[in-house]
């Protein structure tokens, strides 16, 4: 049985039947929420009472439920009270009449295998919301948004959870962070594997939900769906937020504005109390007085401290005031600048003043990172081109050395090394250039008078009174040519003047690749060796007229943005593939040491363009595990781009040479080539991925019978003969359950 064929059914029937499938949402949040009820009363057959209670169904009883879930919790998280809201007014009087109600309930008490997906499956939500998602519009696939299959989650929460348990470490106290979080599957799945290794108790589930899992989505739909999902299986849904993870900063990179804003905030409190006398008004007046205070001890700074109180009271601060003018419309310029830059609350705002304030343990930064961002390339909705989002990353303001064009090279050896003819002519020095060859392709016209001389000399061409170009033109006619060959002449780099020698040097030290010019492997190690590192900043290349580094003393994290006299970013690169962005967005999230497990696109790990994203993770972290899935993994949520699935494990100091794991399965327990993908348990690699994986990292294999030493894989391996693994299917995938 397919779950998602069944939700399809009933949608489909409400779509064309009563022509409202927002019904479909209010529906099963009761139909959900009494299964829950029968199941915590101890029921014997809890699907059985379900259904007797579900022949009185009407809209009341919808009404009732949907003011339970908002009684029961006091400080209800704004996106499930957005989503109870739009229920309520779904089954309005006005919009639904009861006999469509009624209709609608005996197609739902008919949907058999439906309803028993109740049973069968614990993320009966997240595939309810991720169906629903599909045919609502709320993922825009253009932006490269798609849900993650089932079976790719499962080998995701198994891999990482065996390593967790082969270095001992009980991972139902770590924090789990899913930052492209949709309905919180990967949240859901997550305690699933923490429920077989622990036999945990209702209530050590719900202390999981509250206070391990954090989630957060760009969509205000999906990310109400997902907060649903947190109540539904534990109470966690204060942990999930409406906003982009790609903002880290927030205002702090309009740093000009805040700085305008610190000088004119004195004499604008002063105002507001003076115009403003309610009391509601002048209480909030008071208390942004009394922040202010330490708010502006960051007059005039170029270093903060997200960790700092003067920057978190900056946020509440700005909270408030744009609180105020969004409800006073304040004549105050610079803040309605603010205003029309704001969009989501930043990710540090999040982190810092909401999430650490009641989970102080998080301020370090999450253990696991368990995700699925946008992935793909090729469209400009799968791009990041927003500069004050490129500049708080350093994939975007700092350059690897390969990928330097020749223009940068030229601006900072020019800018660290001063003479770059110079610094060319020891590098020509070192190669051992002494005579010009063919492959330079240095024209006739490209030479010093004397060389062009020499070479007139030497082929009879008569210079006397003759201008550059008459002696080039007759040395092009005589020879047939307009190159020099192998040998032509000698070289004396020391007496040759330095325009000649740049010449040279873009021949000999460039490589060109797609038309331009890019800094050659010699000249990359030679750089390399003089400046100690092979990253540089703006710092090194441009002048700049302001910058401002944000450090977090908490994780350890430091990046500086530098700005032009217009107060815009000055970036290496202006435009970066969001999968590629959120790859560093990622390492931010973990403390030291803890993991990210994230799909990405396979390019990303292979392209020679993307070399520079491989070379940064290989800087800033250690890969663990890489394994790529067949094309048309996701093709049921609307994709056939070849993905695969990264580990890894954020280090200031990562190894320089060690092993990953790697794997490329080709069966994924369902139909690759369908649209709605049914399922195939009987052709599925993933288990044999696991059972690998385990006995790489020194578990062992998952069958007592392939243990042993000397154990001939092809003959104990039931994935040989079955074509899947019977451990994974029974206890993992639960596909004949």
């Amino acid at each position: 049985m397919s779950l998602v064929t069944e939700i399809q059914k009933v949608h489909d029937f409400l779509y064309k039947e009563i022509g409202n499938t927002k019904i479909l949402l209010p529906l099963m949040l009761t139909i959900l929420d009494k299964y829950k009820e029968k199941k915590k009363s101890g029921s014997t057959d809890p699907l059985n009472d379900l259904k007797t209670e579900l022949q009185r169904l009407d809209r009341r009883m919808m009404e009732q439920t949907l003011q339970k879930i908002r009684r029961e919790h006091s400080n209800l998280n704004p996106l499930l009270e957005r989503l109870i809201n739009d229920s309520l007014n779904a089954i309005s009087p006005d919009r639904l009449p009861d006999a469509k109600i009624d209709r609608a309930k005996q197609r739902i008490l008919k949907a058999d295998n439906f309803l028993r997906g109740l049973e069968r499956e614990e993320d009966f939500i997240g595939i309810l919301f991720e169906t629903l998602a599909a045919h609502s519009g709320v993922f825009d696939k253009k932006e490269g948004r798609f849900f993650t299959p089932k079976n790719i989650i499962l080998i995701v929460v198994e891999i990482v959870g065996s390593l967790f348990e082969k270095n001992s470490i009980e991972f139902s106290k770590l924090s789990v962070c899913d930052p492209c979080c949709g309905s919180a599957r990967f949240l859901v799945h997550w305690v699933n594997r923490l429920k077989r290794e622990y036999d945990l108790s209702d209530e050590e589930t719900q202390q999981i939900y509250s206070n391990k899992l954090f989630g957060i989505d760009i969509s205000p739909d999906v990310a109400s769906w997902a907060a649903w999902n947190m109540i539904f299986h534990g109470d966690g849904a204060s942990n999930i937020e409406n906003a982009d993870s790609l903002n880290w900063y927030g205002f702090l990179v309009y740093w000009d504005l805040i700085q305008k804003l610190l000088e004119e905030l004195p004499e604008k409190i002063n105002e507001l109390k003076r115009i403003y006398r309610q009391r509601d008004i002048l209480e909030i007046t008071n208390q942004i007085e009394k922040i202010s205070l330490q708010v502006l001890r960051l007059k005039g700074k170029n270093e903060v401290d997200l960790e700092s109180e003067e920057i978190k009271n900056l946020f509440i601060m700005l909270d408030k005031l744009l609180g105020l003018h969004h409800r006073l419309n304040l004549s105050w310029d610079t803040l309605d600048e603010l205003s029309r830059r704001r969009d989501f609350k930043s990710i540090a705002e999040i982190i810092k003043l909401n999430w650490s304030n009641t989970h102080p343990e998080i301020k370090n930064g999450f253990d696991l990172v368990i995700t699925n961002p946008p992935f793909g390339r090729g469209s400009q909705d799968l791009m990041v081109t927003n500069p004050f989002i490129l500049c708080q990353y350093k994939l975007a303001t700092e350059l690897w050395l390969g990928d330097m064009s020749k223009e940068i090279t030229e601006k900072l050896l020019e800018k660290q090394f001063r003479d770059i003819a110079d610094f060319y002519r020891q590098c020509l020095e070192e190669l051992g250039i002494s005579e010009i060859k063919e492959e330079y392709e240095i024209k006739f016209k490209d030479l010093p008078s004397d060389l062009l001389k020499e070479l007139a000399s030497k082929y009879d061409v008569s210079t006397q009174g003759r201008t550059k170009n008459q002696i080039v033109e007759e040395l092009q006619s005589k020879l047939n040519r307009e190159f020099l060959t192998d040998g032509e002449l000698s070289l004396d780099l020391d007496s040759l003047p330095d325009s000649f020698i740049k010449k040279l040097a873009s021949k000999i030290l460039y490589e060109k690749e797609g038309g331009k010019s890019k800094v050659g492997e010699f000249l990359y190690e030679k750089i390399k060796e003089k400046l100690g590192r092979e990253w540089i900043t703006i710092e090194d290349v441009y002048d700049y007229a302001r910058k401002i580094t944000i450090k977090d003393s908490a994780t350890g994290d430091e990046h500086t943005i530098y700005y032009d006299d217009n107060g815009n970013p000055i970036l290496f690169k202006d435009a970066l593939p969001k999968q590629v962005v959120f790859l560093e967005s990622f390492l931010r999230f973990v403390k030291e040491g803890g993991y990210i497990f994230t799909v990405v696109d396979t390019g990303v790990l292979s392209n020679s363009e993307d070399e520079y994203v491989r070379r940064f993770l290989y800087r800033n972290s250690r890969i663990h595990a890489i394994v790529e899935f067949p094309h048309n993994a996701f093709k049921a949520a609307g994709t056939g781009v070849k993905t695969a699935v990264i580990l890894y494990q954020k280090m200031k100091n990562p190894p320089e040479d060690y092993e990953i794991f790697g794997s490329l399965p080709q069966n994924l327990g369902y139909i690759l080539n369908k649209q709605d993908t049914p399922p195939d348990p009987d052709h599925n690699d993933l288990g044999k991925v696991l059972c690998d994986w385990r006995n790489y990292i020194g578990l062992g294999r998952m069958c007592e019978a392939c243990r042993e030493e000397n154990a001939i894989l092809e003959e104990c391996c039931d994935w040989y003969k079955k074509e899947y693994c019977p451990v994974w299917r029974e206890k993992i995938e639960k596909a004949d359950l």
